[in-house]
């Protein structure tokens, strides 16, 4: 069977996407599958690479050159498609997209529209899932315990700052955390100890997004389990990422690197 790996992508999380993408070809049985490599570019370019029969030596393999004009294959290993190239028979789509346009049901709507298979979450659960203001709404909905928390918009905030951090200050302790609505890896992510430091944190947010949340700090253990399957449901057994650092950040988990489960 034929696996197309789509990664890169438009958003913020790009690099963080070819990461996972190498995580992945190292855990492929190629004995089973072959990898059609798909690239998504930051401005939103599709491009074809190598279909991979084995494991790669390195993540060299992800970074493609290619002719933008896509007039020409001589020289490059990879070619500019239009996204809709990539329907296929027999082949299966898996999404290594991080953030906005990969996490949202954007790209899943699309498969959908290909009637093209692919793994992880569909359009709804995607779409709900990456707003972090939404998932709050469905988990108080459902009386699932959670953190409490402000939902902020840009435009309220511009309008009126001082009404937002009255309201925040109102409601939660110090510190907080404020994060974009729509992003992931904890890119624009800050803890505010103050309420200049909430104020910075905000107008970081906003580079993001246009809406913003600021939820409560809490002293917790971090617990996470993977849910795998649609009507037949399995789970993975829970795990805990220890970490050495006071806020699992971008830098804690990309770049350092150092938690352990």
């Amino acid at each position: 069977m034929k696996i197309t790996l789509l990664y890169g992508g438009r958003s913020a999380e790009h690099e963080v996407s070819i990461l996972s993408a190498f995580s992945v070809l190292n855990a492929i049985y190629y004995n089973y599958y072959q990898v059609q490599l798909v690239f998504i570019t930051k401005e939103g370019q599709w491009v074809k690479g190598p279909l991979l029969t084995e494991k790669p030596a390195s993540k060299d393999v992800l970074h493609l050159s290619w002719d933008p004009s896509g007039q020409t294959e001589e020289g490059f290993t990879g070619k500019v498609i239009n996204p809709g190239e990539i329907k296929e028979e027999g082949a299966i789509v898996f999404p290594v997209l991080h953030g906005p346009n990969g996490e949202d049901g954007t790209i899943q709507g699309f498969l959908e529209t290909l009637n093209m298979p692919y793994v992880g979450a569909g359009v709804l659960t995607s779409a709900c899932a990456m707003d972090k203001i939404m998932t709050k709404y469905i988990l108080q909905a459902a009386g699932v315990p959670q953190v409490p928390y402000v939902p902020v918009l840009k435009n309220q905030w511009k309008e009126n700052p001082k009404k937002v951090f009255d309201q925040c200050e109102g409601s939660l302790l110090y510190p907080m955390f404020v994060k974009p609505a729509n992003m992931g890896s904890s890119v624009g992510i800050t803890k505010a100890e103050n309420r200049e430091e909430l104020q910075n944190a905000l107008a970081t947010a906003y580079q993001y997004d246009s809406r913003a949340i600021v939820e409560q700090g809490i002293e917790a253990r971090e617990i996470e389990v993977a849910v795998l399957g649609n009507e037949d449901v399995r789970t993975t057994l829970p795990g805990e990422v220890v970490k050495d650092v006071a806020f699992y950040d971008y830098e804690a988990k990309y770049i350092n690197n150092n938690p352990w489960c």
